[in-house]
């Protein structure tokens, strides 16, 4: 029998206790979703639920990714450790070492039920040391909606029990279907905006419109597991999450660490605790810093949770509009996010970055530059997902501005003012007037990295190349099911 924990989670700040309310959690991820929200100021794509929820709680406006690819961002969501310190889970499309122990583990271990609807880590294998299967303590609902799988898993709880419930979605993931945005009656002059590294054409703004329909079956999804939560009479006491593991899948953002890559709409409402109503906050955030932030919100040590040293921070201060002046950068990383893109390795070799996000300014080191950031060119670019914007950008031809910009070789150092150049397209990182900014932002980033004992930093970065991948090699894939898509 599952130990009732008493929900009562207390946040001392300087040995006083500020609030003690009983607290549940509903935690909502998309997959590849930038922060195309009304809340944002998006104005084509629309998400009502959405923006409801925003509009009694915080809006978060510099949330990032520690790494924009699915299954090494999900991997420190779940760890609290920026992904460059989980080994092979820092990878995509790879084993999760048994060793980092889950938040949601830990949650379960102290009575809070955790349960999941939809997507919460992969593509990847994880298992327990003794070769068994490993769900992360989030035992999965079946059920043909969301809304009707929270609904199922509420229906579990014993009385007054806290929980924390995980839905993640597999919307605005990839396959779209061609012209769903026309039939949906939008149209092209809906974008108001093209990120200057593509070209603005209806092709690209179509296929910007077919994203949008998937943001907006994401919203409605979200909707659904709201209006069980208000059925349920536990929305007074229960913080709700909305997020994103990283950037739209398109060329130059999904896989890379430009801006648009890690940067991730991030929405809290909490009643009760968060007194702001759609107040924008300007804090740094990391997706590493939710682990400690449920431990603080479930009144858990993170010496009785049992994980592996955190890099995050709790979020809690920042909650109660008590923030500190620590959260003024962010850091950002990438090693192997898609398998036989590049020669070099069995599974092929990575595109090593590191950077961070300070102020208006972003960095960015390219360890291997000579390397292609999207993979090798006749290997079919795969680090970058199939889409009318990719294909546009392949027939342009290499040597041409829009394919240098989404697949060309980069230089080793990128600077970035993102408050004149937020689509990092003007590197700044040779410019004379710049020399002491690149070096005063390399030398911490290198630093902080030395201290969180990154292997790339350390001269055994290589490690990331050589560790194997769960995909097997072309021409030995395993036959594809069909991915069921949410009903538009």
């Amino acid at each position: 029998m599952i130990r009732t924990l008493l929900c009562f989670s207390t946040l001392f700040l300087s040995g006083v206790s500020i609030w003690a309310v009983p607290t549940n959690v509903v935690f909502c991820i998309a997959d590849d979703a930038s922060p195309h929200f009304g809340a944002y100021g998006c104005n084509w794509a629309k998400t009502p639920n959405i923006d409801k929820v925003a509009a009694s709680g915080m809006i978060f406006d510099n949330a990032y990714t520690p790494t924009a690819k699915c299954a090494p961002s999900r991997a420190s969501i779940l760890t609290g450790r920026n992904p460059w310190l989980l080994e092979e889970a820092g990878n995509h499309q790879a084993y999760f070492p048994h060793k980092y122990k889950a938040f949601s583990e830990s949650l379960r271990e102290n009575g809070v039920m955790v349960g999941s609807y939809g997507k919460v880590w992969g593509p990847g294998e994880a298992k327990h040391a003794d070769g068994s299967t490993r769900d992360f303590a989030l035992t999965a609902e079946k059920a043909a909606s969301p809304g009707a799988a929270f609904e199922q898993f509420l229906g579990k709880r014993q009385k007054d029990q806290p929980f924390f419930f995980w839905f993640g979605s597999k919307n605005p993931h990839r396959p779209y279907k061609l012209d769903a945005g026309l039939e949906a009656g939008k149209k092209p002059t809906d974008i108001d905006r093209v990120p200057k590294f593509w070209p603005d054409n209806d092709v690209i703004r179509r296929d910007m419109l077919d994203y949008s329909t998937e943001i907006e079956a994401y919203d409605s999804e979200v909707g659904e597991v709201i209006k069980v939560l208000e059925a349920s009479g536990e929305a007074s006491r229960t913080l709700v999450i909305i997020t994103s593991d990283h950037g739209m899948p398109f060329p130059r953002v999904k896989g890379h660490n430009y801006d648009m890559a890690n940067h991730v709409p991030f929405i809290v409402r909490w009643p009760g605790v968060i007194k702001s109503e759609g107040e924008h906050v300007a804090e740094f955030t990391s997706l590493a810093d939710l682990a400690p932030t449920f431990l603080d919100v479930f009144g858990i040590s993170h010496d009785k949770a049992g994980l592996q040293p955190i890099t995050g921070s709790s979020l809690m201060q920042v909650f109660t509009n008590k923030a500190t002046e620590t959260r003024k950068m962010v850091l950002l990383g990438r090693e192997r996010t898609d398998v036989y893109a590049r020669a070099g390795t069995p599974t092929g070799l990575g595109y090593p970055i590191r950077g961070i996000r300070e102020g208006n300014f972003y960095y960015l080191h390219n360890f291997k530059s000579e390397r292609w950031p999207c993979g090798d060119p006749d290997l079919g670019l795969k680090d970058t997902d199939d889409s009318p914007t990719k294909q546009w950008a392949i027939q342009a031809g290499q040597g041409t501005t829009f394919w240098e910009f989404n697949y060309g070789k980069r230089p080793q150092e990128e600077l970035f003012d993102l408050s004149s150049d937020p689509d990092c397209v003007v590197n700044l990182a040779q410019n004379t007037e710049h020399q002491e900014r690149v070096t005063q932002m390399r030398e911490k980033l290198f630093k902080l990295l030395r201290e969180q004992q990154d292997p790339r930093v350390l001269g055994n970065g290589d490690v990331f190349d050589n560790y194997p991948s769960t995909k097997r090699p072309p021409g030995q894939e395993a036959p594809k099911s069909k991915r069921k898509k949410s009903v538009k």
